[in-house]
């Protein structure tokens, strides 16, 4: 039996439901990849060029730091990672 890492990350809670659900299905262990920095509704407003996630989105360099590590990245035999379309690459 393999040992499953389900990781995501989700702003608005819609991936967090669905990695929930792949985590039951598969039963994987779940892991939430978190900003350093919480997103704010401001943060989020994909139509304010200025916003934080606008800003992020068009230039890698500036993306927020991540919360913490992957608990038990290193003992899974499979990682499956979501996000919507801001993403973290890990």
């Amino acid at each position: 039996m393999s040992n499953i890492l389900v990781a995501y990350f989700s702003a608005s809670g819609e991936t967090a439901r669905l990695a929930g659900t792949l985590a039951e299905a598969v039963g994987g262990e779940l892991y939430e990849i978190k900003p350093a920095q919480k997103y704010s509704s401001a943060d989020l407003d994909w139509n304010d060029k200025r916003s934080r996630s606008t800003i992020e989105m068009k230039d890698k360099k500036v993306r927020s730091a991540i919360e913490g590590s992957a608990g038990n990245i290193q003992s899974a035999d499979v990682v499956m990672v979501g996000f919507t379309k801001m993403q973290y690459c890990i």
